[in-house]
């Protein structure tokens, strides 16, 4: 590449990154990210969220790490958007304090949290069984002023039902369709998975516990 007439510039090498990084490649991508510096070429933020995504989603969180220290050493401060991979990073590999250090932190260095944030949160606290943590942490996301979408509730349902918590996820499901939001094709199946040993949802797939406007939004998600 770098003997052709136009050299790549650093936005040539972050989508080339990006690519490799998606196919499950980052190592590869690392060896990209030198080649680039060995040009003089000065990575970015978006170079480094490319990166720690990778990463970390492929389960090499010690090379994330490794990577944000010497971004932090050019004196690259994380914003949210690396704050969101490294949380969720986390998550997957299972270091729950962590992640919950890097949500405070997220205040004390004065960066706002954003819907986002909350979700993979939320959905970290729930994988790990800490129901009640992700319950109090859903009415915080709304008390500090973060209106929950469709995702968020979704996310918060499953949740709920992977943990055996049907109860909660009806109550959630009753009030995310009050709010115009119906549930998403992998929530119904969940619903329909759990129908036939689970009187809560087995009620609530008859229609005869959350009355009919629910009934009538969730036959349309499965009919789709």
């Amino acid at each position: 590449m770098s003997h052709k007439a136009l050299p790549p510039d650093t936005v040539t090498y972050n989508t080339l990154m990006q690519g490799l990084c998606q196919v499950g490649r980052p190592q590869e991508a690392l060896n990209l990210f030198m080649e680039m510096c060995s040009y003089g070429l000065l990575p970015d933020l978006t170079t480094y969220s490319i990166l720690l995504d990778g990463f970390c989603k492929h389960g090499h969180l010690d090379e994330a790490l490794k990577l944000l220290k010497a971004m932090q050493e050019k004196k690259l401060e994380p914003n949210i958007v690396l704050y969101n991979i490294l949380i969720e990073g986390m998550f997957i590999a299972g270091k729950l304090v962590v992640a919950e250090e890097l949500f405070s932190r997220l205040f004390v260095d004065g960066i706002r949290p954003t819907l986002q944030t909350y979700s993979v949160m939320i959905k970290g606290l729930l994988k790990e069984g800490l129901s009640d943590e992700a319950y109090k942490l859903f009415r915080k996301m709304e008390d500090d002023g973060f209106t929950p979408d469709s995702c968020s509730y979704n996310v918060i349902i499953q949740g709920f039902l992977q943990n055996r918590d049907s109860s909660t996820a009806v109550q959630f499901i009753d009030e995310m369709v009050g709010k115009g939001f119906s549930v998403d094709s992998s929530t119904c199946q969940m619903l329909l998975d759990l129908e036939s040993h689970d009187e809560i949802i087995s009620r609530f797939l008859r229609g005869s516990s959350l009355g009919k406007k629910n009934e009538l939004t969730f036959s349309y998600q499965v009919t789709l």
